[in-house]
């Protein structure tokens, strides 16, 4: 080969290495085709807009909105071949005006690529019809959770009160919420007022009571409760870190003169078809320090559900069964059986009110002392065959007068060939 031809071949791989070059450093390219007037591009938190086109003169201007700001950030006149790069979360992004075209809508083609695309939401990338006020922009919702106890000091056998509440700090809606508040060891739920179901929103700036339940003690000690958490999505649906309360601290103190009346009401099921029956359980200690006396425990059986029957010592005074006793000593344990019916469909619970009194050693009057328990929620569903007496009495009746006329002809035929 000649001197001519060995350079020729040399730029002929120069040209070849640079090209390659140059097509390394375009990065990855995102968007390659039309764009209306008015319309535009979005990626992460920028908004990309064709702002005007003119055609005769083969320009257009771009707009580079950040955020939801309503004046451009960058506002660019290219010419047909033009580019700009601009950076979103530290990595260039470059926008080249291919062509323009005529029309209504002056469509100009926009060739928009990166050097790392790894930046990028997914879920806010893309087209956008109608321009800057379409794009919905990804938002940061925050949210504080407070745990607080009443009283913070108690007895072994007291109530206390727990209430979350939850306020949205960040600057968007928080979606999909979900919550999460174990029941800490040494108490037992025994009421809840308020208590989230299922995903909730709690919007910019929102302050909720989420919970407000009571706990009771069933030992002494000083107790550090569970903090509440949440894990949330934001409006474009990007799942946030999992948000958690503080962690309050619960004294309780032993009540070594004091009756504690532990009641609890169970269920051997807690689905049950209609017209199906129940067998309940009560179950009674005596947890305190002292004998109750007094002793008066009555079942609130809802309407929908029936009372049928119990043990002997289940009395219905005033249409309520009722359990009473003159004296409950302490550590004494007693369960009493009992029966329900299921009559309506729905959800249900049952409960108890519990009222004892006790003698403390200190005051010279008996103290009163009362409780509730609840089971549960009970479902009652529709029964196996509950369709059937849902039917109109001639669909019963039809086919049994057909068996009849047909037993009735039967009868009469070997009437006749017998004789």
């Amino acid at each position: 080969m000649n001197h001519f031809g060995k350079t020729l071949t040399f730029m002929s791989l120069a040209v070849f290495l640079m090209l390659i070059s140059a097509g390394g450093a375009s990065g990855k390219i995102l968007f390659n085709d039309t764009i209306d007037v008015g319309s535009g591009y979005q990626i992460n938190n920028y908004f990309i807009e064709v702002a005007d086109v003119i055609y005769s003169s083969e320009v257009a201007t771009i707009y580079v909105y950040e955020g939801e700001s309503k004046t451009p950030k960058y506002d660019k006149f290219l010419s047909v071949g033009d580019s700009f790069t601009f950076k979103v979360e530290g990595e260039d992004v470059k926008v080249n005006l291919v062509s323009v075209y005529s029309g209504l809508k002056g469509p100009a083609k926009l060739s928009i690529t990166v050097t790392d695309s790894s930046f990028i939401n997914t879920k806010t990338l893309g087209k956008v019809d109608g321009g800057h006020t379409n794009a919905v922009f990804p938002k940061t919702p925050v949210l504080d959770i407070t745990k607080t106890v009443e009283p913070a000091t108690m007895g072994v056998g007291d109530e206390v009160t727990i209430k979350v509440s939850v306020t949205n700090k960040g600057d968007g809606d928080a979606e999909k919420i979900i919550f999460s508040d174990p029941t800490p060891a040494k108490f037992v739920l025994q009421q809840t007022l308020i208590a989230p179901t299922g995903q909730t929103i709690i919007t910019k700036g929102e302050t909720r009571l989420v919970y407000v339940y009571t706990l009771k003690a069933t030992e002494a000690g000083t107790f550090v409760l569970n903090p509440t958490t949440a894990i949330y999505s934001n409006n474009v649906g990007d799942e946030l870190p999992q948000a958690s309360s503080n962690s309050p601290t619960v004294v309780v103190e032993d009540s070594s003169r004091k009756a504690n009346l532990d009641v609890t009401v169970s269920l051997d099921k807690y689905t049950v078809d209609r017209r199906g029956n129940l067998q309940g359980t009560i179950r009674m200690k005596n947890i305190g320090e002292s004998s109750a006396s007094g002793v008066k425990i009555s079942l609130l059986v809802p309407a929908g559900l029936k009372y049928v029957d119990g043990d002997s010592s289940i009395e219905i005074i005033s249409g309520v069964p009722t359990i009473y006793m003159e004296s409950f000593g302490m550590q004494q344990e007693k369960e009493i059986a009992f029966r329900l019916k299921a009559v309506d469909e729905g959800t249900y619970t049952v409960s108890t009110q519990n009222y004892y009194s006790f003698n403390d050693g200190v005051n010279p009057n008996l103290q009163s002392a009362s409780s509730t328990s609840m089971t549960n929620a009970i479902y009652v569903k529709e029964g196996k065959y509950d369709y059937l007496l849902e039917q109109p009495v001639y669909v019963y009746l039809v086919p049994l007068l057909l068996i009849g006329i047909l037993a009735g002809w039967f009868f009469y035929k070997h009437r006749q060939y017998k004789f």
